[in-house]
Protein backbone atom coordinates (compact mmCIF):
# COMPACT_ATOMS: atom_id res chain seq x y z
CA UNK A 1 0.00 0.00 0.00
CA UNK A 2 1.08 3.42 -0.85
CA UNK A 3 1.15 6.36 1.33
CA UNK A 4 -0.61 9.11 0.48
CA UNK A 5 0.21 13.06 1.06
CA UNK A 6 -3.37 15.32 1.76
CA UNK A 7 -2.65 19.29 1.00
CA UNK A 8 -5.11 22.12 1.81
CA UNK A 9 -5.33 23.46 -1.66
CA UNK A 10 -7.90 26.49 -1.29
CA UNK A 11 -10.91 27.88 0.27
CA UNK A 12 -11.77 28.97 4.20
CA UNK A 13 -12.28 26.29 6.78
CA UNK A 14 -15.39 26.95 8.56
CA UNK A 15 -14.38 25.16 11.74
CA UNK A 16 -11.07 27.32 11.75
CA UNK A 17 -9.33 23.93 11.84
CA UNK A 18 -7.66 24.05 8.29
CA UNK A 19 -5.49 26.40 6.75
CA UNK A 20 -4.18 27.04 3.00
CA UNK A 21 -0.79 24.84 2.94
CA UNK A 22 -1.66 22.52 5.53
CA UNK A 23 -0.06 18.96 4.92
CA UNK A 24 -1.15 15.74 6.29
CA UNK A 25 0.79 12.23 5.44
CA UNK A 26 -1.44 9.04 5.56
CA UNK A 27 0.13 5.61 5.75
CA UNK A 28 -1.15 3.27 8.48
CA UNK A 29 -3.29 5.42 10.11
CA UNK A 30 -5.47 8.56 10.32
CA UNK A 31 -3.65 12.20 10.59
CA UNK A 32 -3.91 13.88 13.57
CA UNK A 33 -5.41 16.52 13.35
CA UNK A 34 -8.00 16.52 10.40
CA UNK A 35 -11.55 17.34 10.97
CA UNK A 36 -14.35 14.51 10.50
CA UNK A 37 -15.82 16.45 7.92
CA UNK A 38 -12.84 16.28 5.74
CA UNK A 39 -11.65 13.17 6.36
CA UNK A 40 -14.90 11.48 5.61
CA UNK A 41 -14.90 13.33 2.59
CA UNK A 42 -11.28 12.24 1.12
CA UNK A 43 -11.66 8.67 2.89
CA UNK A 44 -12.94 6.46 -0.26
CA UNK A 45 -10.76 8.61 -2.36
CA UNK A 46 -8.00 8.07 0.20
CA UNK A 47 -8.59 4.08 -0.10
CA UNK A 48 -9.00 4.18 -3.77
CA UNK A 49 -5.55 5.46 -4.22
CA UNK A 50 -3.39 3.29 -1.47
CA UNK A 51 -4.56 0.43 -3.47
CA UNK A 52 -3.42 1.60 -6.74
CA UNK A 53 -6.39 3.41 -7.96
CA UNK A 54 -6.68 6.15 -10.69
CA UNK A 55 -10.01 8.44 -11.28
CA UNK A 56 -10.46 8.70 -14.79
CA UNK A 57 -11.71 12.86 -14.60
CA UNK A 58 -8.45 13.34 -13.04
CA UNK A 59 -5.91 14.75 -15.49
CA UNK A 60 -3.06 12.94 -13.40
CA UNK A 61 -2.72 9.18 -12.26
CA UNK A 62 -2.33 9.10 -8.68
CA UNK A 63 -4.04 12.44 -7.70
CA UNK A 64 -7.52 13.01 -6.32
CA UNK A 65 -8.79 16.56 -5.43
CA UNK A 66 -11.29 17.00 -3.11
CA UNK A 67 -13.75 19.45 -1.82
CA UNK A 68 -14.97 19.10 1.90
CA UNK A 69 -18.23 19.20 2.22
CA UNK A 70 -18.73 22.61 3.87
CA UNK A 71 -20.40 24.36 0.28
CA UNK A 72 -17.54 27.46 1.66
CA UNK A 73 -15.18 25.31 2.95
CA UNK A 74 -11.59 23.85 1.74
CA UNK A 75 -10.57 21.73 -1.21
CA UNK A 76 -7.89 18.94 -0.47
CA UNK A 77 -5.45 17.31 -3.13
CA UNK A 78 -4.61 14.04 -2.33
CA UNK A 79 -1.65 12.85 -3.76
CA UNK A 80 -0.08 9.65 -3.98
CA UNK A 81 3.77 9.22 -2.63
CA UNK A 82 5.14 5.91 -2.76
Amino acid sequence: MAAVRITIKDGVCQGKIHEIGQVFTVDETTPEGMCLGAWEAIAPYLTALRYGGNFPWESEKGVAVIHCPDPCGITLELRCIG
